[in-house]
């Protein structure tokens, strides 16, 4: 397989309940699934908004894949996008069905898919996001240098503020807006998602986060981390550590994947 991976999901500082969910599905040989999803509204005697997501999610994609391989290779997105409204369907109806035991129940969602160009031997990406988890690359660039970027935007109401110009980046990380979520599955009917597909480079490192870990850990704090780890696993165990260090009260999930 052309790439290493590696996740991590902990219940985290404080908390009784681990809310978030993490898959890594290999889809074949040179390709994988995977989805980081963290929910809202949970109860410890009821199923979990973010498993039921994660699990309609990687159940529609691998069987998509199955039966029609080509179909998902050539628009990846499409399908991410459509799995997910699936997912927000299915947790609309637990909501209306029992409104006082799932009144509260959503889950925020980053899920992509990684594979190989055929054209170009190149890795391959495509994502679907909504709500506030969080998809970011790191990449060595023209002088040699390590970056980290945030690929997805969050869907909070201090991104609203940070769009308007009132808040900076520096203000947003604190903000406590930064909580209050605009969109996520189960929240709205028709709820917008961020969608992208294209080829990125060998030895780029894909990070897929809940906020347990990115808002408490500053992005190059976390690079430095991940670059300082000896595998994929090692890394997303390493964050989860930091961020319990941090005392931020809240789960704190990770996949890593690197492109060889």
């Amino acid at each position: 397989m052309p790439f290493q991976y590696g996740g991590h999901s902990d219940v985290g500082y404080k908390r009784e309940i681990n809310e978030d969910n993490i898959v890594v599905t290999p889809l074949d040989e040179n390709t994988i699934l995977t989805i980081v999803s963290d929910g809202a509204g949970s109860k410890a005697s009821t199923l979990q908004p973010a498993q039921i997501a994660s699990g309609i999610v990687s159940d529609s994609i691998t069987r998509s894949y199955k039966k029609n391989k080509e179909a998902v290779l050539n628009n990846p997105e499409i399908f991410l996008e459509e799995a997910m409204h699936a997912a927000n369907r299915c947790i609309g109806a637990f909501k209306i069905a029992n409104e006082e035991l799932y009144a509260g129940f959503a889950s925020s969602m980053t899920c992509a898919i990684l594979g190989t160009d055929e054209s170009s031997n190149r890795p391959t990406l495509a994502f679907a996001h909504i709500g506030n988890t969080r998809l970011y690359l790191i990449r060595i660039n023209k002088n040699k240098i390590p970056v980290i970027r945030q690929l997805t935007i969050d869907q909070t109401r201090a991104q609203t503020l940070r769009d308007e110009g009132k808040i900076n980046d520096i203000q947003y990380h604190l903000h406590p807006d930064r909580l209050v979520i605009t969109s996520a599955l189960g929240l709205v009917t028709e709820p917008p998602i961020q969608t992208f597909s294209g080829t990125i480079k060998q030895n780029d490192i894909l990070l897929l986060s809940t906020d347990g870990i990115h808002y408490a850990i500053q992005p190059e704090p976390m690079m430095e981390l991940i670059l300082a780890s000896n595998s994929c696993e090692d890394a997303c165990e390493t964050l989860s550590r930091a961020a319990i260090a941090e005392k931020y009260n809240d789960n704190c999930s990770a996949i890593l994947v690197r492109c060889l």
